[in-house]
């Protein structure tokens, strides 16, 4: 009868080694997969000095951004690059790795939040379809209200938008998830070996 080999020490530590080495990008949250457009040429990006409404100056807060394009179904959620700017992914060339369909910037959806902001949705995107397009961003703060400012829109707001969730928590639940499934594997080919008798 064959002799099964255990998984090894070494085995079990690049497996975990993996796992931490690609928390940093789980932690990026959308950038891993969606990187800045910060160099080069670009097919569209968009970019904005988020304001405050009232004082029309910049906020102070890093804003996160929400881009949905629904004819194919991409979703780019990123932070801004510093308080109160953001720069988004190249949205155009994510769309056309989808699809040979036209980018149709009506369609587009930018929701913008902030700690200590409304939420807004961008209700005036740009009809250009390639380059770096300026966006007019404009934040109301809240007074304790929980309604979302539209930018420029008297629509109502989006059900069920709230702000980012907490990307340290899937990260905590895929490491122990890792380690609990190297666990149970030794755990398994342990119990499953027959045991030898000494001579």
């Amino acid at each position: 009868m064959k002799k099964q080999q255990p998984i090894s020490a070494a085995v079990v530590a690049m497996v975990a080694g993996l796992v931490v080495a690609s928390a940093g990008p789980l932690l990026a949250n959308g950038p891993t997969f969606f990187a800045p457009a910060n160099r080069g040429p670009v097919e569209l990006v968009y970019f904005a000095r988020v304001k405050d409404a009232r004082t029309g100056k910049p906020i102070q807060k890093a804003p996160y951004i929400t881009i949905v394009d629904p004819f194919t179904g991409i979703y780019m959620p990123f932070q801004g690059d510093g308080p109160g700017h953001f720069r988004s992914p190249d949205v155009g060339a994510a769309i056309k790795e989808v699809t040979t369909h036209p980018i149709d910037t009506r369609q587009l959806e930018i929701v913008v939040t902030a700690s200590g902001y409304k939420t807004v949705k961008v209700a005036h995107i740009p009809r250009q379809s390639k380059g770096a397009i300026e966006l007019d961003v404009r934040m109301e703060p809240k007074d304790g209200s929980t309604t979302a400012a539209y930018a420029g829109a008297s629509q109502a707001p989006p059900q069920g938008t709230t702000s980012p969730a907490d990307s340290m928590k899937p990260t905590i639940y895929l490491l122990a998830g890792c380690f609990g499934l190297a666990f149970i594997s030794v755990a398994v080919r342990t119990a499953g070996r027959p045991k030898t008798t000494a001579r």
